[in-house]
Parts: C-alpha cells; structure tokens; sequence
C-alpha cells in the first residue's frame, strides 16, 4: 500500500508539476517540509584544493559547488596600470545535471560568471593590491567555479564559494627584475578584502509565492528571482532580479 502511495504521489509530481508545488505552497510549506522562507543548511570548507592559490567547497543543500583560485603573472591595462584583474568562470555541465549541455557556456553560466565579476572586482577585492609593478606586471586571478551537483540556487552557492576561496587566497611574493618578474610561491600574503559578502535568493515560483534558497524543482516553476547581497554588517551590496516574471515593491521588500 505505502508503495502505490508512493507512486502515485511520484507520478502526479511529473504529470502536473505546477499542481503538485501550488499544493504545498497554499499550505505554507514546500515539497521538502520547509517553510517558505527557510533556507537549506550550509557548509563550506577551505583550502580544499592544493594545487590552488585559494580554494573552498560549498554545499547548498544538495547543491555542491567547487572553487579555486590561480594567480599568474600579465601586464596591467594601459587605462590602470597599478591594479590588475580577477576573472570568474562558473561552469554548469552534464555532470552535474542533465539541464545543461557539453560544449561552450550556456546562457545561465555566462550571466552567472559576470555577474559575479561586477559584484567582487573593486567592491570585494582591491585591484591595487595585485600591483606588482605600476605599468609592467600584475597579478590576475582566475577564479574557476565548478558545480559538481546542480540541486537549485547556484548564484547564492558561487558567492560564497568565492568568498570563501578569496580568504583562503594566498598571492605569492613577487618582484621585478630587469623586466623580469621573479614569483616566491613559497611566501604568500593575504589579501585585503573590502567587505564580506552574504547572498539570498527568493524565487518566485508559479508567480504566486515568494520561497527562499529555491531547490531545482522549484526553479524549474520559477517566474522570476531576486538576489539580494549584504556584507558582514549588514548593508545592503547588491539587488538583482532576473526573469520575466514582474516582482512588485512589496515582494522586494518581503526579500529585503
């Protein structure tokens, strides 16, 4: 009997999807148990990867998300030649779900990848601190976010993963010589990060309930999102809403 239960529940799930979350929802929950507003746990270690200058591992519920951190030495743009650069790449494939396909970045990794950029070059990260010297060499980071397993809200999962390899971030000492830039990857130092930053997504989710922290099942109903980002005391950084879905002043202020 459980059994045919279970089926049932399973095969009405995939037939009518939307049917299926509006009926948790009208009744203040979620097909998970959780409250609308809760958000999955989250752990997050550091140093995790050993070849990085800086790396962490994050999961977001089911999400799991890998990043690292590599600095290697380039010449600073003629426009600022005392600070140099960090570039973000998040990478979505098959491995970690069969949304996404093999192949050049979709859509959803490239906007995921610049907007991380806008959000910790300069706000987070001083580029005058990777300055090896002014108009001859910098350091550029590049900063890799892998997915390993794709289970909804991966921005709010980058973002820390980020984070967290940003302070795990060792940038070796170097020096210019001759015109020849000389790198001590023995000695490293830390650098100084402007503000901490701390990411929320709300969904919203058959343009009918706003959830927080949205797993994959719930995104695949979603209308609309809005990340909201604020640092270690509590200002707000950043607000983004993306999808066509229209969010109105007070579901803004239901996220704030």
């Amino acid at each position: 009997m459980a059994g045919s239960v279970a089926f049932a529940i399973e095969a009405f799930k995939r037939i009518h999807p939307v049917e299926f979350e509006r009926r948790f929802l009208s009744q203040g929950t979620r097909h998970d148990g959780r409250a609308p507003g809760q958000f999955r746990a989250l752990s997050v270690a550091k140093g995790t990867i050993s070849t990085a200058h800086g790396s962490s591992t994050v999961r977001l519920g089911n999400t799991t998300v890998v990043c690292g951190i590599k600095a290697e030495v380039c010449e600073p743009d003629v426009k600022t030649p005392d600070e140099g650069y960090l570039v973000t790449n998040v990478d979505l494939s098959p491995m970690c779900s069969a949304r996404f396909r093999a192949g050049p970045p979709g859509e959803s990794a490239q906007v995921a990848s610049e907007h991380l950029a806008r959000l910790f070059a300069g706000g987070v990260v001083d580029l005058r601190e990777l300055c090896i010297e002014s108009g001859q060499a910098a350091w550029v980071l590049s900063a890799d976010i892998v997915c390993l397993r794709h289970d909804g809200n991966i921005i709010d999962a980058a973002v820390v993963a980020l984070m967290a390899a940003l302070e795990n971030l060792a940038v070796p000492a170097a020096a210019v010589e001759s015109g020849v830039v000389s790198a001590d990857r023995t000695k490293g130092r830390r650098l100084t990060l402007r503000r901490r930053l701390f990411p929320a997504t709300f969904t919203l989710v058959d343009d009918t309930c706003v959830v927080a922290d949205a797993d994959d099942a719930e995104e695949q109903l979603a209308t609309a999102a809005v990340l909201v980002v604020v640092d270690a005391r509590g200002r707000l950084a950043n607000v983004w809403k993306r999808g066509a879905g229209a969010v109105g002043r007070q579901a803004i202020a239901q996220c704030l």
